[in-house]
């Protein structure tokens, strides 16, 4: 974005502006900075308006570039970075590189603009000797799994926010990882997936609200064949007033339609539950739990599934499966955990994880006991295992290999 001549000075994207920002950029010609290749899209979006077709472009250009470079940048406005990011991570199956997005706050035509160091950081990670091999966010001072990712805040510059993930790294003095959350390697070729199916509708509930208008959509939608899909976003852990019986009614008239119908929830963090309140047990035959997805999630999940065109209403309706870390695969409680289960749970978790977390050194001191030292990699491990699709493996489980505390010295 640049202050535009031709519109009496508002910000609009301007074509050659960034090309020349980067030019300008001392900091690209150091050693340590990787070489780029510069690709202007023509004519330039605003991010407001950018959609499924713009996600299509952008993923069919990591292919065709793919075996041309080890890691790709895409700047764009921030309104729908979540969206185009998130869409991505599903189109883009078996990605084995990394595509990280930014942008900025302040326009680039800003002294004090936040894009310089957004870029330079962005650039870095995909080009790392050791790089994070998923589509990704870079903002202000943490990166992000883009299908995590939300925009959160549109006034300062920590702008974007994972509610229910850690950032993959943080950024400081050096770069801290949090190696637990990476993501399998990929299993094959890389293939893009672009067809999205966008037939689906989010609603916000509110109190009070009116039944009818609900049912003449879901009517009016089935009929035409324009609504697939219908997402709620609920109150609290999936709750919904069970004295409408209509509401619920109306519900099951969508699923008997073949609409589905999917519950999520109107808290910035926390995971849908649904039968944890009786106002929310009624909603479990009529509908599909989103888990922990935010809606930037679940919609492009949901149109990806779709648009894909090989899997029944079943398996589209089966939000369950984790396709590329967007959600939580299982929860874990270590509130009561002693110290000689430990080893059991670990041998159930570990199978198969990175070498790199197999042998970590934490430090003890006299606050934190050994036991104390397990137990949180216990939660590091089962916070990596939900974030993934592996399975068992059958060599087996690792268990007196997986971890080694070290005595501070």
């Amino acid at each position: 974005m640049a202050p535009n001549p031709d519109k009496g000075g508002a910000l609009s994207p301007v074509p050659g502006a960034l090309t020349d920002f980067m030019k300008s950029m001392l900091e690209l010609t150091h050693d340590d900075m990787p070489d780029t290749v510069v690709h202007e899209y023509s004519p330039l979006l605003d991010s407001s308006d950018m959609g499924p077709p713009d996600w299509q472009v952008l993923a069919r250009d990591v292919k065709a570039n793919y075996l041309h470079f080890d890691g790709f940048v895409v700047l764009m406005g921030t309104d729908t970075m979540a969206y185009a990011a998130t869409a991505l991570s599903f189109m883009l199956e078996n990605l084995g590189k990394p595509v990280v997005f930014t942008g900025s706050q302040i326009p680039i035509a800003q002294p004090h603009s936040d894009a310089r160091h957004n870029l330079i950081m962005a650039l870095i990670f995909a080009a790392r000797e050791v790089p994070i091999c998923e589509v990704t966010i870079f903002f202000h001072d943490r990166l992000i799994r883009a299908c995590r990712a939300q925009k959160v805040n549109s006034g300062e510059l920590p702008a974007f926010d994972s509610p229910n993930l850690l950032p993959l790294a943080t950024t400081g003095i050096a770069i801290k990882e949090n190696d637990h959350l990476a993501l399998p390697p990929a299993r094959g070729v890389l293939r893009v997936h672009t067809r999205m199916d966008t037939r689906l509708l989010a609603l916000r509930l509110v109190p009070g609200f009116d039944d009818q208008i609900l049912r003449h959509t879901i009517e009016a939608g089935a009929e035409s064949g324009s609504l697939r899909a219908l997402v709620l976003q609920l109150y609290g852990t999936g709750n919904a007033p069970a004295a409408k019986e209509d509401f619920i009614n109306c519900l099951k008239r969508a699923t008997d339609l073949g609409i589905l119908v999917v519950a999520s929830t109107q808290c910035h963090r926390g995971v849908v539950m649904m039968g944890h309140y009786a106002t929310g047990k009624a909603l479990e035959r009529a509908g599909v739990s989103s888990n922990d997805m935010t809606l930037e999630a679940i919609s492009c999940k949901i149109a990806y599934l779709m648009g894909r065109g090989d899997l029944s209403k079943d398996e589209i309706g089966n939000l369950c499966a984790c396709l590329c870390g967007e959600k939580v695969r299982k929860s874990y409680s270590f509130a009561s955990t002693s110290t000689h289960t430990v080893p059991n749970i670990l041998g159930k978790l570990c199978t198969r994880m990175p070498l790199r977390l197999r042998h970590s050194h934490l430090p003890i001191n006299e606050h934190r006991g050994k036991a104390d030292i397990i137990i949180e990699h216990a939660k590091a491990v089962a916070e990596y295992w939900a974030s993934t699709n592996w399975h068992s493996s059958p060599a087996g489980p690792h268990i007196c290999d997986i971890f080694t505390v070290k005595a501070r010295d």
